[in-house]
């Protein structure tokens, strides 16, 4: 099921021990999900947010925010 997160979304192994934090806002899709794993394999352990924007450096939910929203 494709489409853009509404809320947080914790990946886990089959262990339950975290693979990623998705945000708020992530397009997931069957792709993505595959890229993920295949990252989550070769580093053997949790991504962090910086591997995720390496993965996906157009996503604007990876986008750090500056400055203070009104």
């Amino acid at each position: 099921m494709a489409g853009k997160l509404k809320e947080p979304r914790v990946i886990t192994d089959h262990r339950r021990e975290p693979v990623c934090v998705l945000p708020t806002g992530f397009y997931f899709d069957d792709q993505r999900w595959d890229r993920i794993w295949e990252r989550f394999e070769e580093k053997g352990e949790a991504l962090s947010h910086d591997d995720l924007r390496e993965l996906f450096p157009d996503e604007p939910a990876l986008i750090p925010r500056t400055g203070q929203q009104r």
